[in-house]
């Protein structure tokens, strides 16, 4: 991370973080919302939420506000955020194109549906952690017609990890630790040995996501994006 834009996430994290303190009866209220918003289709484009997430760290690390009253509202927020662009997909459907912003930007909502398409209902975990995708696939795989019970699966799995994740430059800022030490690991020590040794374990290999089937049949319904459709057998992995 760069001085420019250390700069302005530690400004606006001071911002956020005096009016989240000024409002403290308030603050669940604002981090539900914050996040809501950050995850919602067409508002999430233009909320600072990562900032206002960043903030809600710093509070905690500072001891103005405790861990769970923060991070249940995010996670919940977040959830909320995904499931409620979801409706919007299966319920309005071609016309999401030409609504704004898609209408005037197509591009974001094509770009959604390329990384939709590629990988299937594990898109919907990972866009989670992409900023520019983060209010797009949810509502790419409500209008794909992905089965509800697989959305919410991935919408529940991903949001319950991206949360405490979005609030670590906070803590590591109002600790003092340093953001690039804090992405790196340099600062961390491992919790686990393996055979009591002092070699720390392996990690973990990364969540694939969730194996999810969609419904091909609706894919020729969006004529407005201009995406390479594989065949179904190919997007279901067969």
């Amino acid at each position: 991370m760069n001085d420019a834009a250390r700069n302005v996430l530690i400004d606006g994290m001071e911002r956020w973080s005096a009016f989240i303190e000024a409002n403290a009866s308030w603050a669940e209220v604002i981090f539900f919302l914050c996040a809501f918003a950050e995850s919602l289709a067409f508002v999430g484009f233009v909320v600072p939420g990562v900032v206002l997430i960043a903030a809600g760290g710093a509070l905690v690390a500072s001891g103005a506000l405790g861990f769970w009253q923060v991070y249940v509202a995010l996670a919940l927020g977040a959830v909320l955020g995904d499931a409620v662009s979801y409706w919007l997909g299966r319920v309005f459907g071609d016309r999401v194109p030409v609504v704004w912003p898609f209408r005037q930007r197509p591009e974001l909502l094509e770009r959604g549906s390329r990384f939709f398409l590629r990988h299937g209902g594990k898109s919907v975990f990972f866009a989670r952690f992409l900023g520019p995708l983060r209010p797009v696939v949810p509502i790419t795989a409500g209008m794909m017609a992905m089965p509800h019970h697989s959305f919410q699966t991935a919408n529940l799995l991903s949001a319950v990890i991206w949360v405490p994740l979005m609030m670590a430059p906070g803590i590591a800022i109002a600790k003092g630790v340093g953001i690039e030490d804090l992405l790196s690991g340099a600062t961390a020590t491992p919790a686990v040995t393996r055979n009591g040794g002092d070699t720390p374990c392996v990690p973990a290999p990364p969540i694939s996501g969730v194996g999810l089937r969609i419904n091909c049949d609706l894919l020729p319904k969006f004529p407005p994006l201009r995406v390479r459709v594989p065949s179904c057998d190919a997007l279901n992995g067969r």
